[in-house]
């Protein structure tokens, strides 16, 4: 989900109305921006790690902000991945008798295992026709095929992120104020 934060006309008119120099002017706006794009992050993952009870460090890796200048408009992203989380990057995964728990989320029929390659990982076997019995060299029958374990977040998480890009416009617009306030009173000396 990408969303970005578009000035439009407004930065124009504070152009005209404000004392300020153009430079004074873009360093605040500036500011503004990257205020805004932190502030954004804070608080979306604040509350989708509370809403997917979920450690913050998970999410920390799925944001990604940009700042750019492109024809004179400075534009701000922020990018936040929807794919499923790996159940293994949630925490230390417990075997159950039932399946695996990892925090407060429990994974029926799930197990952990590590593979050939080293990889360590929550899995669960599909039951599919197809799969096929193969006895492993340890003399262990297994069933295959087994897909990794993951922890869908994209419909909790879409409405959360939307709710704040709404309100990050208002947000702009009172940080921009005192960026402004802070380019007269103390930086104009």
């Amino acid at each position: 989900m990408n969303l970005q934060i578009d000035l439009g006309e407004g930065v124009a008119e504070l152009e005209g109305q404000l004392e300020l120099s153009i430079r004074q002017l873009q360093t605040a706006v500036t500011r503004t921006l990257k205020k805004v794009a932190r502030w954004l992050e804070t608080q979306t993952k604040r509350e989708l790690g509370v809403a997917l009870s979920v450690p913050q460090r998970v999410l920390a890796a799925r944001y990604y902000k940009t700042f750019y200048i492109k024809n004179g408009k400075r534009t701000v992203n922020v990018w936040f991945g929807l794919a499923p989380i790996s159940v293994a990057a949630l925490g230390k995964p417990k075997q159950t008798d039932v399946g695996v728990r990892v925090g407060k989320h429990h994974f029926i029929g799930a197990f952990i295992a590590t593979m050939k390659n080293g990889h360590s990982g929550v899995f669960k076997r599909k039951h599919e026709k197809g799969g096929k019995r193969s006895k492993r060299a340890d003399g262990q029958w297994t069933e295959l095929p087994i897909e990794e374990e993951r922890f869908p977040i994209e419909d909790i998480a879409q409405p959360i992120i939307e709710r704040y890009h709404v309100r990050a416009e208002a947000r702009f617009h009172h940080i921009l104020k005192q960026e402004i306030n802070f380019a007269m009173n103390v930086e104009g000396k």
